[in-house]
């Protein structure tokens, strides 16, 4: 049960997963590994698809929502922030920030809004993944040996 605990959570707030799955249910260094990215490659796989589908059902009956007046511009904060990130760090930057700072979903939407589903895409964010599900166990099993 453990095991579908994790893999549930890593599925949506990948970060938040390690401390949880090293500390509270005791997992190793290897199955914190595994479980932690059966999850994140779970959820990466649905939320692409998801993300898609969802874009192409909003511009079939949502299109003028999406299309940019040029006279007319409103820009908030938060997309001012996101133009930022994508136009000085691109795709691995969202990769990069996907599992630590956003979340695997919000990741992928934007993979998918600015870049498209395919092949090229999904690696990268699988290997944004796994190099951070790599950084995170061996941070949080060597705070655990060194507490006790």
């Amino acid at each position: 049960m453990k095991e579908l605990t994790v893999i549930f959570f890593s599925s949506w707030k990948f970060a938040a997963t390690f401390p949880v799955a090293v500390y509270a249910m005791k997992m190793s260094f290897t199955e914190t590994l595994i479980y932690t990215n059966i999850g994140g490659l779970l959820g990466m796989v649905i939320s692409v698809f998801l993300s898609d589908v969802i874009l192409k059902l909003w511009q079939q009956y949502w299109p003028e929502k999406l299309k940019i007046n040029k006279n007319k511009r409103i820009f908030t904060p938060a997309s001012r922030r996101l133009i930022r990130i994508k136009k000085r760090y691109g795709l691995p930057g969202i990769v990069a920030l996907s599992p630590v700072l956003l979340s695997i979903p919000l990741g992928a939407f934007l993979t998918v809004k600015y870049y498209g589903v395919n092949v090229r895409n999904m690696i990268w964010l699988t290997l944004g993944q796994l190099f951070w599900s790599v950084l995170y166990t061996l941070f949080y099993t060597q705070v655990k040996v060194l507490i006790g």
